[in-house]
């Protein structure tokens, strides 16, 4: 397993353990707003807008990281255009390998 991999692992095992979080301080600001404590209520529920925030960037990255994951498993030193599934046509670009040899996936 590469270094991206186990970032990409790291970033899903974030992700849900913020929503995780995220639900029992969704709890905390009900009962406040229940006692009445609407302030603390509404900096409770900040942080769920916060923590949801940060689950957004890790959920970013994590796209990011798994692009350049597909793109490097995409790479090979034979110099063979490679079969690309059905979902990725829409994902068209060049390599350039160290022998110089282009090709395109389409």
């Amino acid at each position: 397993m590469n270094e991206l991999e186990k970032i990409a692992i790291r970033l899903k095992h974030w992700t849900g353990h913020n929503l995780e979080h995220v639900k029992s301080y969704e709890e905390v600001a009900e009962v406040l707003l229940g006692l009445g404590l609407e302030d603390a209520s509404l900096k409770i529920r900040r942080a769920v807008e916060l923590s949801s925030e940060a689950n957004q960037s890790f959920q970013e990255a994590l796209s990011v990281i798994e692009a350049k994951v597909e793109h490097v498993s995409d790479s090979h030193d034979c110099g063979e255009t490679r079969n690309v599934h059905s979902s990725d046509r829409s994902h068209e670009h060049t390599h350039e390998h160290g022998d110089s040899l282009h090709h395109r996936h389409s």
